[in-house]
Parts: C-alpha cells; sequence; structure tokens
C-alpha cells in the first residue's frame, strides 16, 4: 500500500497536476465569450467561378433553397450565427417544384430560418414571372417571401403582359397567392 501512495505522489508531481481552486477566467474579447465561455467565432471564405461556396437548406428530404456565391464571412456567438454573402445567386424551390432564382449585391442568413437579399434584387420563376424590388426575405419556417421597395411582377397571364406594382408584397416562392401594396 505504502509503494501504491508513493507511486501516486510521484505522478502527481510529474504530471503537474495541482488540486489547488481553479483561478477566475480572464476578461474575454466579447460578451458572448464572458456568458458561454467561448469566443465568438469569424469565418471568411472565397470560391471560384468553377467552385463557388453551395449552400443548402432542407425541410425534412426537400430543397427549400439553395445559395451559391464567391465569398462569404460568417459570425457566430452565444448560439447565434449570421453569415454574409456577396452578389448571390439563391434558387427557391417551392411543393410543386416550381423555382424561384434570385440575385442580389448581398444577401444574409439569420439563425438559419431566414434569408434576406438586399440591394436590389432581381428573380425569376420557372414558369416566367420576374420580379424586382429593394429587399426579398424568405422564412424557411412559412415559405413565404417578404419584398420591400419598389416592387414589380411582370408575367404573362391570359395572353397578355401583366404588371403588378406596390411598395410591399407577401407571397408563395411560385408568386401565385399574393398579396401587394
Amino acid at each position: 500500500m505504502k509503494r501504491w501512495i508513493a507511486a501516486a505522489a510521484a505522478l502527481v508531481a510529474v504530471c503537474g497536476c495541482n488540486p489547488q481552486p481553479a483561478h477566475a477566467p480572464a476578461a474575454s474579447a466579447s460578451p458572448a465569450a464572458a456568458q458561454t465561455g467561448a469566443p465568438a467565432l469569424n469565418i471568411t471564405g472565397r470560391g471560384t467561378r468553377n467552385n463557388p461556396v453551395r449552400i443548402a437548406a432542407q425541410n425534412g428530404n426537400r430543397k427549400v433553397y439553395q445559395l451559391v456565391t464567391n465569398a462569404y464571412t460568417s459570425h457566430s456567438a452565444q448560439n447565434v450565427t449570421q453569415a454574409q454573402f456577396a452578389h448571390p445567386t439563391v434558387t427557391f424551390f417551392a411543393k410543386d417544384g416550381t423555382k424561384l432564382t434570385a440575385t442580389a449585391p448581398s444577401a444574409g442568413v439569420r439563425s438559419g430560418k431566414q434569408v434576406v437579399l438586399t440591394g436590389g434584387v432581381h428573380a425569376t420563376t420557372s414558369s416566367g414571372l420576374t420580379l424586382t424590388c429593394d429587399t426579398l426575405t424568405y422564412d424557411q419556417t412559412t415559405e413565404m417571401l417578404d419584398g420591400e421597395g419598389h416592387v414589380r411582377i411582370t408575367g404573362d397571364q391570359g395572353g397578355a403582359q401583366q404588371l403588378l406594382t406596390g411598395s410591399h408584397f407577401k407571397s408563395d416562392v411560385k408568386l401565385t397567392n399574393m398579396v401587394i401594396n
């Protein structure tokens, strides 16, 4: 028994184990780090023309959107992540397979559930409707779009070109169930 105690004491001395109480953590660079004990995480990335960055979101087994960009930055702190994308192309997928493909100077993803395109949005559905607006928000939970500022939707209906304008709209991805004001 005495040999075991001596061996344990030697192991403690060699390993540098120190049973002293832990010291208070040092001041952190961000409030999130102080609350969670982890520092904020900032990530910057770049793709290329032949190999862009691709991000896809799904509801169950169905893809609801895909974002393609050449540059992004991401900031994560305290279980909240926000990402910014430069000159993205975002394709939204309706349940029936209809697509809405949108481009804008920038986009952001908030908490993984909302995609916000800003700076002048241009979009086209696979059925031929076109949409322009200043800001477009897609909510993955409801699969609905909200558009703000200089809203303009054009398309062919009954053989005639139709134009809808307003300052705000709410619609599904197909741009068929829509409210414009």
